[in-house]
């Protein structure tokens, strides 16, 4: 355990940056080789750029796989679905490296205890919706892009007149009606 006024942190003990320590002082937060990852494993090729996520629960941190490679934590393998909660002590093994989790009694997982957290299916039925919600924006878009165009596209607005013309008797009769009053009242004015 670490002294009183100092952040908690990640250990490596044990892989290619022996030694080196991660405070930890907001989450949620990334592990993984890629430079915006709170805890950044360069050196270790087994890890993906960002490999788990990871958020503050009472007392310690639960732990997400965020891509195809694994991670174990206390020897238990973590999922995307299923999170692993690391405390006070707990190990994480990522790639080749092994992380021990060094708490403050003051650290940010002490100052949660009491708050609720996510279960794994809260997580996931919440990170489904916003993926959803990315997907049905991103169509809604993109549909709104092609009709904007078209309609200020007075060559396209044309080419869709000739194909509902010759495709679509309906419209066909339509625009002949029209034809024919817009003649009738021409010559009558005449």
């Amino acid at each position: 355990m670490r002294a009183g006024g100092q952040a908690d942190c990640f250990v490596v003990v044990n892989g290619p940056e022996d030694g080196t320590e991660f405070p930890i002082v907001r989450a949620p937060f990334h592990i993984g080789h890629d430079s915006g990852c709170t805890v950044t494993l360069r050196l270790d090729k087994g890890i993906e750029d960002f490999h788990a996520l990871v958020s503050v629960v009472s007392d310690g941190y639960r732990i997400r796989k965020a891509r195809d490679k694994a991670i174990y934590v206390n020897g238990y393998p973590a999922g995307a679905l299923r999170s692993r909660i690391v405390r006070d002590g707990g190990m994480v093994q990522i790639g080749q490296t092994l992380l021990i989790l060094d708490c403050s009694p003051d650290g940010l997982a002490r100052r949660t205890r009491g708050l609720p957290t996510d279960s794994d299916v809260v997580w996931a039925v919440r990170e489904g919706a916003k993926h959803l919600w990315s997907f049905v924006r991103n169509i809604a878009t993109s549909v709104y892009r092609l009709v904007r165009r078209i309609v200020t596209s007075w060559m396209a607005m044309l080419a869709i007149a000739v194909v509902l013309y010759i495709a679509w008797p309906q419209f066909r009769w339509w625009i002949q009606w029209a034809v024919v009053w817009v003649w009738v009242r021409v010559t009558n004015v005449l």
